[in-house]
């Protein structure tokens, strides 16, 4: 019953389970959080996002409090921000970019921790309607490969997510009474998500419906005015440079972005809500989360749980939302993974109802309810594993620079572009056209040691660099495009050279389990590139 004083032994017990699920959360996600990060060999990390959010950073340290960066909120750059500058962890701008490996490492960390501490909120979210429920929801979150694989990163994903789940928790505090308090406080985290990153800004829709969702209390103007009014203060506390000529660039920049697009990876990709359907949630979940994320789904619309019914309409106006960008990137689907976890927990409610039902009845029938509900957890955790040791290791742009450097340092190096993400640590500036001016610096002092081709052939053929290096991150979406010159550029590669050496992360392939590598969205394969290494030129 409501109101109703649990033992305190009982209590106890609970909180140290959830502590525990916790603990694991954690550990999934700092595993491997030093991947990709700085060394001699590469100022910039291997995913190309991050360094645009700790930049500001260095404006901190010398005072400048306005962030010049808007594409995404600031509320993340100053979770970030200001502990590095308390910290010291900003590097002296004289050296910029060498010392950026413990800038990095805080950014991880403080997702790490964010991505780990959503997990307790769901289950706080979950726990008045049914401890089961809110158990199952957050161990699925815990164990979920895409929220666990983005929680690596210093990204806005997580950190929005978390502040998402934070007003999903006062909302259906709110369907039960809302009162103007459950409402500033609904208000005041969805306000924190949009500063994170701004499209988290629409949980204020289905945060304001929420009582008529739940269909209990009827909301008065208290609620009305209450959320949005919390969300939009909250938003311009940390948003202070709203309304600026800089910030109007970021913002309608990434509105634009979105509506042009400009990712290869994306062109020719049919919908957007279909590209989410067949390759995005697939590799996000894995087949047999996703199957029961569908079963939730047709469960929710006759499910008499408030929680799933507010999730059901943050997912379908998200998805609705997302899936009218022309960019894809699989981290637009981590705000969505809090809430597919409490509509795939339906399933293992039913099944285990089922199961205690037919317990004493039938062992053969109790058994199917249990396989039933145990499969797809053990499954998605097998899944998370194989994920795991397909990113652990050497990374594949170490380790064949580490082979191939000596012809480098002994000639010249060929690349389609400046030095980036995907490319092995050719030259220390290896943030793309962020560092180019860095690196045309650089090789002019090495005295032109890299040779920049694009997909012009007849540049390798009037004279072929000593090596040349390949990632199929930058050639796979030219060559699926049938792009003529790309293709005549690798037909010249294999022509001119003689040697052809392939660097292959593990890839584990299960089609029973997942799509394969190359259905999967283009920011999932960041830790994982072939590189190819062509060398000794045909005379």
């Amino acid at each position: 019953m409501p109101g109703k004083q649990e033992p305190k032994p009982t209590r106890r017990f609970e909180w140290i389970g959830v502590g525990a699920v916790a603990v694991v959360a954690l550990a999934l996600r700092l595993a491997g959080i030093g991947w990709g990060l700085p060394n001699s060999q590469h100022y910039f990390s291997y995913h190309p996002d991050e360094i645009f959010l700790l930049m500001p950073a260095f404006g901190f340290a010398q005072g400048d409090w306005n962030p010049h960066f808007f594409n995404y909120g600031t509320f993340y750059i100053y979770l970030v921000g200001i502990p590095a500058v308390a910290l010291h962890l900003v590097p002296d701008s004289v050296r910029f970019p060498m010392g950026l490996a413990p800038l990095y490492l805080l950014g991880r960390i403080v997702t790490a921790l964010l991505g780990t501490a959503t997990i307790p909120v769901l289950y706080l979210a979950l726990r008045r309607e049914s401890k089961s429920h809110a158990w199952g929801s957050a161990l699925l979150l815990a164990i979920c490969p895409l929220h666990v694989i983005n929680s690596h990163y210093a990204t806005v994903d997580v950190p929005a997510t978390f502040f998402i789940t934070l007003a999903f928790l006062f909302a259906l505090r709110g369907a039960d009474q809302p009162t103007l308090k459950h409402a500033a406080l609904a208000g005041l985290f969805v306000g924190l998500a949009a500063a994170t990153k701004y499209n988290a800004g629409l949980f204020l829709v289905p945060a304001m419906l929420a009582p008529m969702l739940a269909r209990k209390a009827r909301p008065g103007p208290a609620w009305w005015a209450g959320v949005p009014v919390a969300a939009a203060l909250t938003f311009r506390l940390c948003n202070p440079w709203v309304g600026t000529p800089e910030f109007r660039q970021g913002f309608l920049f990434e509105l634009r972005h979105a509506q042009i697009g400009g990712t290869l990876a994306f062109v020719n990709s049919g919908s957007g809500w279909g590209y989410h359907l067949l390759h995005g949630l697939p590799v996000a979940l894995g087949y047999p989360l996703l199957a029961a994320l569908a079963v939730g789904l047709v469960l929710s619309f006759r499910s008499r749980s408030s929680a799933a019914r507010l999730s059901l309409a943050w997912c379908l106006l998200y998805f609705l939302v997302i899936g009218l960008s022309k960019e894809r990137f699989i981290r637009y689907l981590v705000p969505m993974m809090p809430f597919a976890c409490v509509l795939a927990d339906l399933v293992f409610e039913h099944a285990f109802e089922r199961w205690m039902a037919w317990k004493e009845r039938s062992r053969l029938v109790s058994e199917l309810f249990g396989t039933i509900g145990g499969a797809p957890l053990a499954l998605t955790v097998f899944y998370l594993f194989v994920i795991s040791v397909s990113s652990a290791g050497v990374d594949t742009r170490d380790e064949s620079w580490q082979d191939n450097r000596w012809r480098a340092e002994r000639g010249t190096v060929g690349l389609v572009s400046a030095p980036w993400y995907f490319d092995p640590p050719v030259s220390p500036y290896n943030a793309g056209p962020f560092s180019l001016p860095l690196f045309n610096a650089w090789n002019a002092a090495s005295g032109g040691r890299v040779i920049l081709t694009g997909w012009d052939a007849g540049k390798l053929e009037a004279g072929p660099p000593d090596c040349f290096v390949f990632s199929d991150l930058e050639s796979m979406d030219p060559l699926r495009l049938k792009d003529p010159a790309a293709i005549r550029f690798v037909d010249t590669l294999g022509s001119i050279y003689r040697n052809r050496l392939s660097y292959q992360p593990v890839r584990y392939y299960l089609p029973w389990l997942a799509p394969p590598h190359t259905w999967a969205p283009p920011d999932w394969l960041y830790p994982i590139p072939r590189i190819t290494v062509y060398s000794e030129p045909r005379a």
